[in-house]
This record gives structure tokens, C-alpha cells and sequence, in this order.
């Protein structure tokens, strides 16, 4: 990672401890939205200091050739999105596979790739550990009345959409605040020429079937809205939930 990102990281983890020692501070408790209005200030700054040079243009694989789900398909919009970023799905099968294994690709400046790449992570680790804590606290009627695999796909999408919804608040008031956001803020054109020569297709997954009314999916939304990343409360030894 550039030592630019790693000092917007390390910069949110310090705001994020003294959150934790009582401050109530809305910003410092929602890390992916600290880390971009971060990484949106240093682009100002930097173009305001040094004459805009042309940046070599990465991929980076968010895992290896695997199984995707559908929740990293939507999650990784979302982040790309707000990072700078493009994105793309590659699909590869050996000879002694049976079925066709996925990626998800990160296209960008090395900086945007750096931190989206991050973003991703943290999001997916805390989305995944905020429905364990949920369902564990379920009753059992509510376990008895609907599959726990149902509860925790209406907890991910609640989780993404309260996400979604709360990167755009931020992107409206940062332009609302400085007209140069309105610019910096979207994924460079440069990437975006890259990505329409050289990739084809495009996304397509079957939307699992959930329900948008239930808890799980409110609980997840105001979580996702509101969520606090601090490192200690993400346990990344759990198992993870798909």
C-alpha cells in the first residue's frame, strides 16, 4: 500500500480509538466514509501543488479464483464507486475443474486501487460480523418462521443498502461544501477510457430472493448506515458468513 493510504488508515484508526473513549463524533465512528473524504482532500491538495501528471493504471484481484457471491458483486459497486475505481469479473477453469471459478478485479491509479482494495475488506469482514451478532440474538420463533440463510441475505443487502445510502449523503454534501469535490470525486477519465477499450460484457448475477421488511433487513440498513469500523470490535477470526 502507497504511504499515502497507510497514513489516511492509520489516521482513521486514531479518530476511531478516540471514539471509543466516549467521543460522539458521527465522522470519527464511520471509517469507510472518513477514509474517502480523506482520500478526496489529499487529490485536492495534490493537484493544487504539483502539475497533473499521467498515472500508471492498475488491476488488482480481490481474491483468487473462487466462488463469488452475490453480496461481493454488490458490495464492490458500491465501493468502486465511491474509490475511484472501475471494476470487472474474470472467469478462468482448469482442465481438472468441474465449474468455472470467478475473480473480481480492481481497475485504477495505484493509490484509488490501494484503498478501494482495503475499503472492501473491512466492509465485507464488518458486514459479515455485525449479521452474526444478529442472528445469534435471534429468538427462536423467528428462527423457526424463517431460513437463517434468508435472515442473513436481508441483513447483507440492509447492511449495503444503508452503505450506499450513506456514501450518498457524504458525496452530495462534500460538493454541496466544495464545488472541486464535484470533479475529484468521480473515477478518472483516464480509467474510464482503459476500462471501455479493453473490457467486454458486463454484470450479470441472479438477485437472491429476501425480504426487504423484515428486522434483519432494517437492522442491517441502520447498521450499514451508521457503521462503526473499529478494529478491535471486528473479530477476523470468526467464521466467516456467506
Amino acid at each position: 500500500m502507497s504511504e499515502t493510504n497507510q497514513k489516511i488508515l492509520a489516521k482513521i484508526r486514531n479518530l476511531l480509538t478516540l471514539a471509543e473513549d466516549g467521543g460522539n463524533d458521527e465522522e470519527s465512528q464511520t471509517a469507510l466514509l472518513m477514509a474517502q473524504k480523506l482520500m478526496l482532500k489529499h487529490k485536492i491538495s495534490q493537484q493544487e501543488i504539483s502539475d497533473k501528471q499521467s498515472q500508471e493504471i492498475i488491476l488488482r484481484s480481490l481474491s483468487v479464483y473462487k466462488r463469488l457471491y452475490w453480496w461481493e458483486k454488490v458490495l464492490v459497486k458500491i465501493i468502486a464507486d465511491n474509490f475511484r475505481c472501475m471494476f470487472y469479473i474474470q472467469s478462468n477453469r482448469l482442465p481438472h475443474q468441474h465449474s468455472v471459478q470467478r475473480k473480481i478485479v480492481l481497475m485504477g491509479f495505484p493509490e484509488d486501487v490501494d484503498l478501494a482494495f482495503q475499503m472492501f475488506n473491512l466492509a465485507a469482514d464488518t458486514m459479515k460480523y455485525y449479521s452474526k451478532i444478529h442472528l445469534a440474538e435471534l429468538s427462536e420463533e423467528d428462527l423457526s418462521s424463517n431460513p437463517v440463510s434468508q435472515l442473513r441475505k436481508s441483513y447483507y443487502q440492509g447492511f449495503m443498502d444503508g452503505l450506499k445510502e450513506k456514501f450518498d449523503l457524504q458525496r452530495q454534501a462534500m460538493m454541496n461544501e466544495n464545488e472541486k469535490y464535484a470533479l475529484i470525486i468521480q473515477t478518472p477519465e483516464a480509467v474510464k477510457e482503459k476500462f471501455n477499450r479493453e473490457i467486454t460484457g458486463s454484470l450479470t448475477f441472479n438477485q437472491p430472493s429476501f425480504s426487504r421488511s423484515n428486522h434483519a433487513y432494517q437492522d442491517g440498513f441502520q447498521k450499514g448506515k451508521n457503521v462503526n469500523l473499529t478494529q478491535g470490535q471486528i473479530n477476523h477470526q470468526s467464521e466467516s458468513n456467506h
